[in-house]
């Protein structure tokens, strides 16, 4: 794309100058009736009344075209249609301020004429700075106003010799040039302004989307940080930060939870006799069950190998333990998809909940040794430890075989 061209910028220009219409407007009214006023009586009333009828109703169109703008900026479209528009009613308002010397044309050289004179220059610096945003739009304002005021000097003003009309002439073509000049000056530099106002919009908005790329990405590679890369569960790194989050949030608050150890049974067995590829089905499916079957606010995670740790957030022990039983039936009745069909996958569970003074490694610690029992009360079911001695550092007797 030019950098002198962009698809919103004549939406931009349209925007501008319908905004500097409202103020130059209201400049001119004014104007107007005080020539009505310095006029009335001195010609006459019914040219008066029409010349005002006219510029008023010009100024009224300008307006409307305003306050149509406000409906038709979010459509294109539109846009060249009222751009001419605008073309046009800048000239028909040339020809009212440039006509207003012939059509109030008191033939004399007297303070209505000099005042006419002074009112017209004002109009066309007020319009300079409300239609140069595009150039086009001050030039067909201003060609009918100058070609009209030629015609008053050298052919209609009745007071001016030749030579004067010609002194005349030249004076107001060269204040003509000089008006055209700023003009595109003017236009030139509000175009630059939204060209380079497009640009930093444009650049901010690339910015935003490589911002929010970046923060999709790190979010993403932040959530498979805290993810086991076979079961998709959180991994053991995130379950530690959620129990020393939770422990903290009961120091605060005293809002209980509790913790469950789930280990599968015989893991290391199905292993050996059936290969390690569906060993990962049984880990995968395992956590698949665990995850439905519990609440949206329970964290669940692999803490390592066959063993599996869920975090019960405002639960206390005996809800814990209901909790466990009903994990520990909806993995002994579910079907993992290819698995051998004589494969039943059972799991043994440890629960406990926090208690004062708690740490994370002793939690763990109870959750372990619960799981042990229930372990060596013969697999498939729930043992809890709700409380044990803060000070115990042996985890007690393992068992080799899962």
């Amino acid at each position: 794309m030019s950098r002198l061209k962009h698809p919103m910028l004549l939406g931009a220009q349209l925007s501008e100058m319908a905004a500097r219409d409202r103020s130059s407007t209201v400049v001119g009214i004014p104007a107007v009736l005080t020539v009505v006023w310095m006029h009335w009586g001195h010609i006459s009333n019914a040219i008066v009344l029409a010349w005002t009828s006219f510029m008023l109703t010009i100024m009224g169109i300008r307006l409307l075209l305003g306050a149509r703008w406000v409906a038709a900026e979010k459509n294109p479209a539109q846009w060249h249609q009222l751009l001419y528009w605008r073309i046009l009613i800048s000239a028909i308002y040339g020809i009212g301020w440039g006509g207003s010397m012939i059509v109030l044309n008191t033939s004399s050289l007297d303070v209505l004429t000099a005042f006419k004179v002074g009112t017209l220059t004002a109009a066309l610096g007020v319009m300079l700075n409300s239609m140069s945003v595009v150039f086009v739009v001050y030039l067909a304002f201003l060609i009918p106003c100058w070609i009209l005021l030629m015609v008053y000097i050298f052919f209609l003003s009745g007071f001016l010799s030749t030579q004067d009309a010609i002194i005349c002439g030249v004076a107001i073509t060269i204040f003509g040039v000089v008006l055209i000049g700023a003009s595109f000056s003017i236009a030139r530099l509000t175009r630059m302004f939204f060209l380079r106002k497009f640009e930093l919009d444009e650049a901010l908005i690339q910015t935003r989307a490589s911002h929010q790329r970046e923060m999709k990405m790190s979010e993403k590679l932040a959530e498979q940080a805290r993810r086991d890369a076979l079961t998709g569960a959180y991994n053991r790194r995130h379950l530690t930060e959620q129990l020393d989050y939770q422990i903290n949030l009961y120091l605060r608050t005293q809002q209980p939870f509790s913790v469950i150890s789930i280990d599968i049974d015989h893991f290391k067995l199905i292993n050996d006799q059936h290969g390690h590829d569906v060993g990962d089905v049984v880990l995968k499916d395992t956590s698949n069950v665990m995850s439905l079957t519990l609440r949206d606010i329970d964290i669940f995670g692999r803490w390592g190998g066959e063993e599996f740790l869920c975090i019960l957030p405002n639960t206390e022990i005996e809800d814990a333990k209901i909790c466990a039983e009903r994990l520990r039936t909806s993995l002994k009745t579910a079907k993992f998809d290819g698995n051998p069909e004589h494969l039943k996958v059972t799991a043994s569970f440890g629960v406990t909940s926090v208690q004062n003074g708690d740490s994370v490694k002793n939690m763990i610690k109870r959750a372990d040794l619960a799981l042990y029992q229930a372990k060596a009360n013969g697999r498939d079911q729930v043992c809890n430890f709700g409380t044990i001695p803060l000070e115990l550092t042996e985890y007690g007797e393992k068992f080799d075989e899962k």
